[in-house]
């Protein structure tokens, strides 16, 4: 764990320049209280420093704290309409919740089993297809728990014959040595549905050369998909025409779902991140700790005590930046366990919800020329509040230096928030990741809502930061009698 005290020694040591000199908003012992009510070493910390030069946030803790309240109050009162789109908020609880004995975290970790155990003599890694959140968030899961680019689990997402083919040679095996998690509510994701066509008439026509009959091949290419859609079946979606229930009329594995008001970027702890994790070997238990970790972030982020609520602080900090012209937002995560689905799953957090684009995400050292570059050059210096999210620096000397020296660079005359997750072995703690994820699903919403509270503007019967309405403008033109109609699979 990262004690509190030990972090503020490290950030705050006179030997780094001008750290020292900046007002620092601490993070308060009770925050301690969203991981572990026995203990005082949170797994996932927040640190809030700004230039000695800017007015201070403290100023407007009465202002912040009234508003924050009305946004809080407002956001609670929204959960329970299934049309608001919020579920995600009870997600974890709903995935830990047992029914005749079991959960739906064990039906999903027995399901990953079952199609682990679909194999001849090799085993066979996990090929996920799909876009957006159910891409990005499996991918961030698993890079978090140190078991991204392992070769157990790959992804798939584009639609072009190079990119297949380039593909097929990067996983450097058969098609019938590949099983497929297929991720999409309708089903008619175009991108999705031509990876899921491509993929099973490969695999028809192998089992075909092997001597089998079309419905025989087909009931053979079916034993190596697992398929995530929307739980409630129709005539036209995925789920009407796989069905319901495992074992029943086909071969797929099909007691995924993905939930009804959780949209993609909030998806992470839904079923096809955890049966992503559960393929590439990470524990139920530990899973477990990721959801309860979860789940009392989410406790945690609906108190109105701002000396508790890291998500509320964080969307103060954030309109405290917009308010004082740094309107720019500069994310970097330090180390590979960030890498890829980190920088695309907060791009997609932030500009799908927030909808604006003044937002840049990097994973650093890499980024570290060019983003220094574009933030010190002395024009945009006032523009941009950097948002750090670090290892434990404790675990080796150059980390921490490396990283002290930059925030000591940033913190001259710009506000920036400094976040730290816990790192057990070689991977980010279970209960920092819990917390830090969906600490981060209200903050995102509390900004937006902010925002509108600051401005004076009466919140919506829905709140735009959930909903894409303007993604259809393009998934329109490829309707059936469209010029751009697509057929998949070809």
């Amino acid at each position: 764990m990262i004690p509190e005290l030990m972090l503020m020694s490290m950030l705050m040591n006179p030997d780094t320049n001008k750290i020292s000199s900046a007002q620092t908003i601490k993070e308060q012992p009770a925050v301690s209280q969203t991981l572990d009510e026995n203990t005082e070493e949170p797994s996932y910390i927040q640190l809030f420093m700004i230039s000695k030069n800017l007015k201070s946030i403290k100023k407007d803790d009465k202002k912040n704290q009234k508003m924050a309240e009305n946004v809080i109050n407002d956001f609670s009162s929204r959960i329970s309409d299934e049309k608001q789109f919020l579920k995600w908020v009870e997600l974890p609880s709903n995935q830990l919740e047992v029914k005749n004995g079991k959960s739906h975290l064990d039906e999903i970790y027995a399901q990953a089993l079952t199609l682990k155990s679909r194999k001849t003599k090799t085993e066979r890694p996990l090929v996920i297809l799909g876009i957006g959140g159910s891409k990005h968030t499996a991918e961030f899961l698993l890079n978090m728990n140190g078991v991204g680019n392992k070769g157990k689990v790959y992804f798939y997402s584009d639609i072009d014959p190079v990119s297949f083919n380039n593909f097929l040679k990067e996983v450097s095996r058969p098609v019938q040595d590949l099983n497929f998690l297929v991720v999409s509510k309708s089903g008619t994701t175009f991108e999705t549905k031509d990876a899921f066509v491509r993929f099973e008439e490969m695999l028809v026509d192998y089992y075909k050369k092997l001597g089998q009959d079309e419905n025989q091949a087909y009931k053979s290419a079916q034993k190596h998909f697992a398929i995530c859609t929307d739980k409630t079946p129709t005539e036209k979606n995925l789920r009407g025409k796989i069905g319901l229930k495992n074992g029943q009329n086909n071969n797929y594995i099909k007691e995924l779902y993905i939930h009804d008001g959780v949209g993609g970027r909030f998806s992470m702890f839904d079923d096809a991140g955890l049966f992503a994790i559960a393929y590439a070997g990470v524990s139920k238990e530990n899973a477990k700790r990721i959801l309860k970790s979860a789940e009392k972030a989410s406790k945690i982020s609906l108190s109105t005590d701002l000396e508790v609520n890291k998500a509320m602080k964080s969307a103060v900090f954030n309109i405290y930046s917009e308010k004082n012209g740094f309107h720019l937002t500069q994310q970097q995560y330090f180390g590979k366990l960030f890498e890829g689905g980190g920088e695309n799953w907060i791009k997609q957090l932030y500009l799908e919800s927030l909808k604006d684009f003044d937002f840049n995400a990097s994973k650093a050292p890499d980024s570290m020329h060019y983003a220094s570059e574009s933030f010190f050059f002395p024009d945009n210096r006032d523009d941009y509040h950097v948002v750090m999210t670090l290892m434990n620096p404790a675990i080796s000397p150059n980390y921490s230096k490396y990283t002290l020296a930059i925030l000591a660079s940033y913190t001259e005359t710009v506000p920036v928030k400094v976040e730290v997750l816990d790192v057990v072995g070689n991977s980010i703690s279970p209960e920092a990741i819990g917390d830090y994820i969906q600490t981060k699903h209200f903050e995102i919403l509390y900004t937006g809502m902010m925002r509108r509270e600051n401005a004076k503007i009466k919140q919506g019967k829905y709140l735009p930061e959930v909903f894409q309405p303007n993604v259809e403008v393009y998934k329109n033109k490829f309707k059936p009698k469209s010029p751009y109609e697509l057929k998949p699979g070809i």
